[in-house]
């Protein structure tokens, strides 16, 4: 039961960390590129959060 846990609370934190990844891209993107903000800007970036972690994350170096 204790790894069920630990693997909720691990792909708990891979969601948090892709949200924090997302938001910092969204904020270069709103303040530094000028893009009008939206849902659909939002989602895109943390989308791409998660795949920037996903690549981090299988990489073989």
């Amino acid at each position: 039961m204790s790894q069920l846990i630990n693997e909720i609370l691990l792909r708990l934190a891979k969601l948090v960390a892709a949200g924090i990844v997302g938001a910092i891209i969204y904020l270069v993107a709103v303040l530094a590129a000028g893009v009008t903000p939206s849902f659909d800007l939002a989602a895109l970036c943390w989308i791409s959060g998660a795949v920037a972690l996903l690549l981090v994350e299988s990489s073989p170096i």
